[in-house]
């Protein structure tokens, strides 16, 4: 582990880089559930989706140059399941976006409490994920129920 970051840094970056994980094979699995359906959801899931592969490849990448060993993705990921429909398709889409901004959210914190440059760097690309997350996470959204897009607190659960 790099000395130049505190371990609860290094733990949330690796959240983050497991929600990025989870994202990339959520849209590998709804992605076939959208062919067909209205608003141009496959198009809009296969920039989500090549998104999330940019943002795993760049903290993996940024991971190695510090000496930090990046979480590997998991074999699956059962709680993703089922997705039967293209409703159920953009349902877990948002859920997804919701997952990656709460994640980028819990290293923006973390990073923010260390005045070291390279905290500083995890922290300024902690709020450009998350503010991107809550972005497609509200869009996703708008499929499912319009009236409810937006929420107050993006990366905040609800509850």
């Amino acid at each position: 582990m790099s000395a130049a970051l505190d371990p609860a840094v290094v733990a949330a970056w690796q959240g983050a880089l497991a929600a990025e994980h989870q994202a990339v094979f959520a849209y590998g699995l709804l992605g076939p559930r959208l062919r067909g359906a209205p608003g141009g959801q496959l198009g809009f899931a296969v920039t989500c989706s090549d998104a999330h592969e940019a943002i795993r490849d760049a903290e993996e990448q940024a991971m190695a140059s510090l000496a930090i060993r990046p979480v590997p993705p998991a074999v699956d990921y059962p709680a993703l399941y089922p997705v039967g429909d293209a409703a159920a398709a953009a349902r877990l889409a948002a859920r997804v976006e919701q997952d990656c901004a709460a994640a980028w959210r819990a290293l923006f914190a973390a990073a923010a409490a260390h005045a070291e440059p390279v905290a500083t760097a995890r922290r300024d690309d902690a709020q450009r994920r998350l503010t991107a997350a809550a972005v497609r996470a509200m869009q996703w959204r708008r499929y499912v129920t319009p009236a409810a897009a937006t929420v107050a607190f993006p990366g905040i659960a609800a509850g």
